[in-house]
């Protein structure tokens, strides 16, 4: 994607949308056929769909082609017990990540909090072994789209949903990161598609979000995001490597700088002790 920053406005957003506009809008933001990308997004943001979710699927699909893959975060709730992959249960990242399993040939990772969904030729290398490594952080799927060269879409939301800036807060080992959360398990016992169970530990959960918004700017100043709207959906698109490398330097600096300022969050008041720590 071209380092020249974009600003793409529509006239009077549509209150109806289709697969076309939804493609013409995506093109106009600057996704390519080839392209390996992950994706955010909310349905609701387009207003009325024709076709529903399905019809944002066709758009991306019909876009990048069959040299290209389509990631999406297929986040889950924690309770107890164990995790059973021969039932899993719908993630909270909403239709679209349901929409895309459903699509014949869609893998979806073996993660018991952080699994992602993708489709395409490098599926499968992004998929692989993911309850062997960290849920988002360095060796995660997000970590490898970024080595291929990926991209980061967010159709209607804001960046408190990237969660490739979680991958740029594993990579800038900020004090907060990795440690064992008083109110998040070390690990969560799953059973396999094949039936066999193992205990997989969380070292790495990812903690709150909000403060993900502080970065944006930055962004827009590194000429990083390409920005449009399809129909009422404000949608960012950016590339996933130079957004890691761009967190890893603004955390350098600040490394609560992506820490929220709600004082009902607890995870980024527990988070602040280990950076008041520091010396």
């Amino acid at each position: 994607m071209s380092k020249l920053m974009m600003n793409i406005d529509t006239n009077e957003p549509a209150r109806t949308v289709g697969r076309e506009q939804i493609l013409d809008g995506l093109q106009a933001l600057g996704l390519r056929a080839g392209d390996n990308v992950i994706v955010h997004g909310s349905l609701s943001s387009f207003g009325h769909v024709e076709g529903g979710a399905q019809a944002v699927i066709d758009a991306l699909l019909g876009l990048l082609g069959a040299r290209g893959t389509l990631v999406m975060a297929y986040f889950l709730p924690l309770y107890e017990g164990a995790f059973d992959w021969t039932s899993p249960p719908l993630p909270y990242t909403g239709a679209l990540p349901r929409q895309l399993r459903r699509q014949p040939g869609a893998l979806l990772s073996l993660h018991p909090t952080h699994p992602v969904i993708a489709y395409g030729p490098a599926a499968q290398a992004i998929t692989r072994d993911h309850y062997r490594v960290s849920a988002v952080g360095r060796g995660s799927p997000i970590d490898r789209l970024a080595k291929l060269d990926g991209k980061v879409l967010l159709l209607g939301v804001d960046q408190s949903t990237n969660t490739t800036i979680h991958t740029g807060e594993a990579y800038a080992a900020v004090p907060y990161w990795g440690r064992p959360r008083p109110d998040r398990p070390t690990g969560r016992s799953m059973i396999l598609p094949t039936g066999q169970k193992l205990w997989v530990p969380l070292p790495e959960p990812p903690g709150d979000s909000a403060g993900f918004v502080r970065i944006e700017p930055v962004l827009y100043e590194r000429h990083l995001i390409t920005s449009s709207s399809i129909g009422p959906a404000r949608c960012q698109l950016m590339p996933n490597q130079p957004l890691i490398d761009a967190v890893v330097e603004y955390l350098s600096h600040d490394p609560a700088g992506l820490l929220c300022q709600q004082p009902d969050c607890r995870y980024c008041a527990w988070a602040r002790q280990f950076l008041v720590a520091q010396p």
